[in-house]
């Protein structure tokens, strides 16, 4: 009978130290660093958007500090729907921005700051994303950025909760681009309304 007894406690032990664990390492998790999360206030650090890497928050203000002038950063397109693969097929609708480099040497350090502004509902939010360090815009050439999900060479990680993925209004969506030595760029594009849409 008491060897009955302390079995069972030492199950009920066995499981209360499993459950505690468990919320330790949830409480761990939350406690990362999240993609494009806002920096803390004080800290003079930049949130950071890996592919890959944790959830992706908005921003409330605009971390990028770059005060180039030299024009040799401009982006060259900018799509939010009737989006395209390498060989031409129909993908989901994403946010796409190719730059393009005047310059005569690779631009790097590539920094973005993106808005969703929906007119109808009043309400805008924003995001910043970073590509890695390796990542450049040739001389003379263009990059092409997917913003996706999809852990591919030239994407980065979005929230799959935006304004972008969920709202069915018509939308503002308006992005600037930064690189080490090269001037911030800016473009503004329009998507209609119906949300995100299946591929076409």
């Amino acid at each position: 009978m008491n060897r009955s007894l302390l079995k069972r406690t030492n199950v009920r032990i066995a499981a209360a130290v499993t459950a505690s664990a468990i919320a330790l390492a949830a409480c761990g998790g939350a406690a990362t660093s999240s993609a494009g999360s806002a920096p803390a206030a004080g800290s003079g650090s930049k949130p950071a958007a890996a592919a890959g890497s944790g959830r992706v928050l908005p921003v409330t203000t605009n971390p990028i500090s770059n005060t180039a002038t030299a024009k040799t950063l401009t982006i060259d397109e900018v799509l939010v729907e009737n989006n395209v693969d390498a060989t031409g097929k129909a993908v989901d609708d994403h946010l796409e921005v190719t730059l393009a480099n005047s310059g005569t040497t690779p631009l790097t350090g590539l920094e973005f700051f993106y808005t969703f502004t929906d007119p109808t509902a009043k309400t805008s939010e924003s995001y910043y994303a970073t590509l890695p360090a390796d990542v450049s815009v040739p001389p003379g050439g263009t990059y092409t950025v997917n913003f996706d999900n999809s852990g591919a060479p030239g994407s980065v990680p979005v929230n799959e909760f935006s304004l972008y993925a969920t709202s069915q209004n018509a939308l503002e969506v308006k992005v600037l681009a930064s690189a080490t030595g090269a001037a911030i760029t800016t473009a503004t594009v329009q998507k209609d309304a119906g949300g995100a849409e299946a591929a076409d």
